[in-house]
């Protein structure tokens, strides 16, 4: 016959043997300083990682700054061009020039020079209202003050051509 195994499986377990702090401390496996050491490292690895991904982030961050404006135009959709925007400007410089040189000359009724007064009071007037509402498309505003601008533009011409005979 076999013999029983030397804890039978209805005995309860013995408690394990327990250490003392000299014992362990000269064994070198301090349950404390190996619990410390685990978490360290467990802490260093979620560091590392935790890294990682904010490098990846800044490199995504920096990517999609650089990639942004890679046509050099400046323009974005639905808005004016830069090419558009600097034609109106230099147009209305030029305009400008005129009405400051009938302003400033001498021969000329007076009637002409106060409607070119009026007109210009209202223009302004206009480009302050259009300054002040929300615009949804950037582009009508832009053809709109285009339109203004050659409509004043031909009545500069029409007062020149009236005042020089």
């Amino acid at each position: 016959m076999s013999n029983p195994p030397p804890d039978g499986p209805t005995e309860p377990l013995r408690p394990a043997q327990r250490t003392t702090v000299a014992e362990e401390r000269v064994s070198g496996h301090d349950p404390i300083l190996l619990r410390l050491e685990d978490t360290l490292n467990s802490l260093r690895t979620g560091l590392m990682i935790v890294g990682v991904i904010a490098v990846a982030a800044l490199g995504v961050a920096i990517y999609s700054l650089m990639s942004q404006d890679d046509d050099g135009s400046g323009s974005r959709s639905g808005l004016a061009s830069d090419s558009r925007v600097s034609e109106l400007d230099d147009r209305v410089d030029r305009i400008s020039r005129q009405v400051q040189d009938l302003r400033s000359g001498d021969g000329g009724d007076g009637a002409g020079d106060a409607e070119l007064a009026d007109r210009v009071e209202a223009l302004e007037g206009t480009v302050k209202e259009l300054a002040e509402r929300p615009v949804p498309d950037a582009t009508q505003a832009v053809q709109e003050l285009s339109e203004r601008i050659d409509d004043i533009a031909s009545d500069v011409e029409e007062l020149k051509s009236a005042q020089s005979p």
